[in-house]
């Protein structure tokens, strides 16, 4: 019997199985938020969810685990693209997202648990990283092809500090990056020719 065997061994299905699932998601982001990453216990959230600690331990085997289900649907958004037409609207739409997808609960708990400084979760981070910035390669890429930016561009670095500029904001303004911050992030970003000259 392999180790995900003996871990899914007795998961259960049906209407409750998503009921534990939401009980125990509502009870890690109340456990986290008053305790942080750095201090909360999957025992804690058991306690809290009202269930047995062995039912959280089948279905997530750690507390990375545990948070990267929870966030999960805020990370899913970033799967799709929105393709707005221009690479200035693209960019816009997924730095919008990110700042409101921080000002969730989901999101405060993603931010608090990156910023403990917890080594458990750095393949998480790098995951979920890698998931946020995908969109904005992608975007870059549709950019090129529709010739609004320069083959030559250095898409990668451009897609990281678009990314870093919203994700860091708060911590360096002490508030939420307002939607003419963001303006201001692309037109520093990205290259004159790319259709932002003129935006406010």
């Amino acid at each position: 019997m392999t180790e995900s065997t003996r871990r899914t061994r007795g998961v259960q299905r049906g209407p409750r199985s998503v009921q534990v699932v939401e009980s125990v998601r509502v009870a890690t982001l109340a456990e986290m938020a008053r305790v942080g990453f750095a201090s909360f216990t999957i025992d804690g959230v058991a306690k809290a969810a009202n269930v047995n600690r062995t039912t959280i331990y089948r279905r997530w085997p750690s507390r990375a685990a545990l948070l990267a289900s929870v966030v999960e649907p805020l990370i899913e958004r970033y799967d799709a693209d929105p393709d707005t037409g221009s690479v200035h609207g693209d960019l816009l739409a997924l730095t919008v997202m990110i700042r409101d997808n921080a000002a969730l609960p989901e999101g405060r708990a993603l931010i608090e648990a990156v910023t403990s400084g917890t080594g458990e979760l750095r393949e998480l981070v790098r995951a979920m990283t890698a998931r946020t910035l995908a969109p904005f390669h992608r975007a870059l890429d549709r950019a090129v092809r529709r010739h609004e930016l320069d083959p030559a561009a250095d898409v990668k670095v451009i897609a990281y500090l678009a990314f870093q500029g919203v994700a860091m904001w708060e911590q360096a303004h002490d508030r939420p990056p307002t939607d003419d911050d963001l303006n201001r992030i692309l037109r520093t970003v990205l290259p004159p020719a790319s259709g932002l000259r003129g935006v406010a």
